[in-house]
């Protein structure tokens, strides 16, 4: 099994700090890091400029760039990177703040040794990978939600999902729009949006059928109070109902 390396860019200005956290990742045997070094932000930013690196540890306070500044530059700059702040033993506020602009994570110089940096810089790392594949994830979510939306609109149908298990009912955006629901009616009981409905009994019966007996089929109504006529195809599967809704 290989081992993992990592790239590391470490913003420091001080000898000692820089040479102790030099020391304390080089001691690492699992993962891997390979240091970069710069004693300034301008100096730093020149280097990301020329490669990727998997970690940033950067103090707050450097020749260039001081306080909550230093992050605010470093991911205006190169926005997606992984940043830990280092601060002093009268910083810790500032740390907090500086999290808030988007680093992952703060430690408080001479309150760690090298087992507590790897350990904290490890669950920072792994902690950030998690975060980016959840946004990718719900990018894509949203990238299909919104072709099935586009298609709804232009087949001029809406789709609903019924799970029994929970009593729980999911209608798109466009099943409200064609039927003249609010969006309070977006997800909730079966039972909310069939008292709307003339035959809304009927339709539950045919829907409790679908699922048990995984069957498909089809159902007209129409809203009590605009006698708007609709048709249904649905389909029981897996224990869930899915269906179209088609004005008539």
């Amino acid at each position: 099994m290989s081992v993992q390396e990592l790239k590391v860019l470490l913003i420091e200005d001080n000898p000692g700090d820089a040479f102790l956290m030099k020391f304390y990742l080089g001691e690492s045997t699992s993962p891997i890091f390979h240091v970069s070094h710069s004693e300034d932000v301008k100096g730093g930013l020149e280097l990301l400029s020329k490669d990727k690196y998997d970690i940033i540890l950067s103090d707050m306070n450097l020749p260039d760039s001081f306080g909550v500044e230093t992050i605010k530059s470093i991911l205006t700059n190169y926005p997606g990177n992984l940043v830990i702040v280092l601060t002093g033993l009268t910083d810790e506020d500032v740390g907090l703040e500086t999290v808030r602009y988007g680093a992952q994570d703060f430690l408080v110089k001479g309150k760690f040794d090298g087992k507590v940096l790897i350990s904290s810089v490890m669950f920072s790392f792994e902690r950030f990978k998690l975060n980016k594949q959840i946004d990718s994830v719900s990018k894509q979510l949203d990238e299909e939600y919104s072709r099935l939306d586009s298609i709804q609109k232009m087949l001029n149908v809406g789709f609903i999902e019924f799970d029994p298990k929970n009593n729980k009912i999911y209608r798109s955006d466009n099943t409200l729009k064609l039927i003249g629901m609010g969006p309070e009616m977006k997800s909730g009981s079966l039972d909310e949006g069939l008292g709307q409905l003339v035959g809304g009994e009927e339709l539950k019966d045919k829907i409790k059928s679908a699922i048990e007996k995984n069957l498909t089929g089809e159902h007209t109504f129409k809203r009590k109070d605009t006698n708007k006529e609709f048709k249904i195809l649905f389909e029981g599967k897996n224990g869930k109902l899915y269906g179209i809704i088609q004005p008539l």
